[in-house]
């Protein structure tokens, strides 16, 4: 169904633009008009982005607990949101969602139009306001899931900013020195006798190592277009040691944290299983954390079933056992996700340093063999054409 995007004039007078899903300029005009609002433009949109950001959700789901909060109905929420946010592929799914709801499905239900969208860890929450009809707790719990998952994002973001960079400069350096400097270097020294070994090395061996390098940056965007490849990028992420632990770290705070917020939405552990391995994107781990649940199933306890696990660490595997004891295992899961929280902050922030002074140490060196395999021959050279 084709989107049109529409400005028009409110009872009040004030001038609103929004989107929507029609088949027909006609069927716009009649939403617009049974929203008692005066149209000034209809246009249809041809081409629309398909990308929606974690940006984009929680402005959308923060609107919502507002709303909620307010008083106001989840789908004169979404209605309302649709009419003034930017991002056309999101207005379209919430409209459609909302089309949803107005027949009578769940909101659960409702979200699945927008697969797309949001995944499946998000809908799946949404399916437990069916058990426990407190709306606005699980999206207040889906709004606070999202922000971490953004900190920790930006954490990563500013902490390989640096290194990023110095790496490009370092090679850029190295491709501009040895590739375009170089020869012109070598055609200056010819005329005064042997060009040194040094130089002779960075102009035949370089060159080849600069291409490798440039290769090792360009071939992990083209990986990541194909899921065989993004498995593989996968499967080389988990193999550094420092990165190896990190992304665990992260795999396990976000398992932990979706299984504390299934628990207290009064989901069956089953079910919370389910959907926090639906999130998983490593199948190595995948496959080991639904082993688990297998053996749950099959009677065996919740603590003694994690201790089959190699990479879940012994404190946690304590805390499970604690809140099983217990009988609040929502509880121990969310204090094993804060825990696991802090720690990945800590761990990417000092993952970041490593990476920063190393590269910097890198980057100085090939400064310095530039300048010596390259610009000593030309000081060499003026001193001879001055005597």
């Amino acid at each position: 169904m084709p989107i049109y995007r529409y400005r028009v004039l409110t009872e009040d007078g004030i001038r609103k633009d929004g989107a929507i899903l029609a088949d027909s300029y006609d069927g716009v005009y009649r939403a617009i008009r049974a929203k008692h609002y005066q149209p000034i433009e209809i246009r249809r949109v041809y081409f629309v982005s398909q990308k929606v950001s974690l940006n984009d959700l929680m402005t959308f789901f923060l609107h919502i607990n507002f709303q909620l909060k307010c008083g106001v109905g989840i789908n004169d929420a979404i209605e309302s949101f649709a009419d003034f946010h930017g991002n056309k592929t999101l207005n379209a799914a919430l409209l459609d969602i909302s089309a949803s709801l107005k027949e009578g499905k769940s909101i659960g239900e409702a979200f699945e139009n927008g697969r797309l969208i949001f995944d499946d860890i998000v809908i799946g929450l949404l399916r437990s306001v069916e058990s426990t009809g407190d709306t606005a707790e699980i999206i207040s719990d889906i709004l606070n899931f999202l922000k971490l998952q953004r900190e920790w994002k930006n954490n990563v973001k500013r902490a390989i900013a640096y290194p990023v960079f110095i790496t490009v400069v370092a090679i850029i350096v190295l491709i501009l020195g040895v590739n375009f400097l170089g020869p012109q270097v070598v055609s200056l020294v010819q005329t005064c006798g042997e060009i040194p070994t040094l130089t002779q090395f960075a102009i035949n061996v370089l060159p080849w190592i600069s291409r490798i390098l440039f290769l090792l940056l360009a071939v992990p965007p083209f990986l990541l277009l194909t899921r065989k490849g993004r498995d593989f990028m996968r499967f080389l992420l988990l193999r550094p040691h420092k990165i190896g632990e990190l992304i665990i770290k992260i795999i396990l705070w976000q398992f932990c944290k979706v299984l504390h917020v299934a628990l207290s939405a009064k989901l069956d552990f089953s079910q919370a299983m389910d959907l926090a391995i639906k999130g998983i994107r490593f199948d190595q781990i995948k496959e080991e954390l639904k082993r688990v649940r297998s053996d749950i199933l099959e009677g065996y306890g919740v603590a003694a079933s994690f201790s089959n696990v190699q990479f879940i660490p012994r404190e946690i595997l304590m805390a499970i056992h604690v809140g099983e004891g217990g009988n609040n295992l929502a509880e121990s899961f969310g204090h094993i996700s804060e825990d696991q929280y802090r720690e990945i902050l800590f761990r990417i922030k000092a993952l970041g340093q490593i990476l920063s002074i190393g590269l910097t140490l890198f980057t100085g060196l090939i400064f310095i063999f530039v300048l010596c395999s390259l610009f000593y021959p030309i000081y060499n050279y003026v001193e001879i054409a001055g005597m």
